[in-house]
């Protein structure tokens, strides 16, 4: 929830006067890319979910611990909606309206040296997605993580700009599938399915 992400903004800035230079704070904006995954429904006409794409907005959450590593908190909002599959005339029609929260806790890597103004890094982490969904659909909670990375390119000491991309799956449903191999034969094992999104943004860097 968005309050999640405003309080450890609080509790970043509370520590930044014994800690100056070592905060990083980065509201961004950009896109996120629709994903999907199989479900039953009891009347069975419906056989998979499709979070579509949407705007995404929220902010980055750094410390830096050394000169390249960086533990980092990110909050992404998607005010989106789910379509549904459907299996007699092979096309997806509007579901339901679904406001979406990403939170995941994680970490970068930066190359180069801090005195360069560009540099590059790679980030991966993991958490979990809140789901407020409308039309009688229960909200719901998953698990979440990311991995990918970006640039930073910081214009002063304390001012710079960000572009990243991740790909930030989330749990979806379960399945079943038959797997076979040479030794065991076939049998059946239970499948995680994913929403595979991407997110795409960018964004400024405020330096504490």
């Amino acid at each position: 929830m968005t309050w999640l992400a405003i309080t450890v903004f609080f509790l970043f800035a509370a520590f930044t006067a014994h800690a100056q230079g070592r905060f990083e704070l980065t509201p961004f904006v950009g896109y996120e890319t629709s994903g999907s995954y199989p479900v039953t429904t009891n009347n069975g006409l419906i056989d998979s979910y499709r979070l579509n794409g949407s705007l995404a907005y929220g902010g980055f959450f750094d410390y830096s611990l050394t000169e390249n590593f960086q533990p980092e908190f990110i909050w992404v909002h998607n005010n989106t909606s789910y379509s549904a599959h459907d299996i007699v005339t092979h096309s997806y029609f509007n579901a339901f309206h679904s406001d979406v929260n990403q939170f995941q806790f994680g970490m970068i890597y930066m190359f180069r040296s801090s005195e360069v103004k560009l540099r590059p890094y790679f980030g991966v982490g993991l958490g979990f997605t809140q789901e407020s969904n409308n039309n009688g659909n229960p909200d719901r909670t998953a698990f979440g993580w990311n991995i990918g990375g970006g640039v930073k390119y910081y214009a002063s000491r304390h001012v710079g700009l960000r572009g990243d991309i991740r790909y930030m799956p989330t749990y979806g449903s379960s399945s079943n599938a038959i797997y076979c191999d040479p030794f065991f034969g076939c049998y059946n094992v239970d499948v995680h399915n994913y929403l595979n999104r991407v997110n795409m943004v960018g964004g400024i860097v405020f330096r504490f």
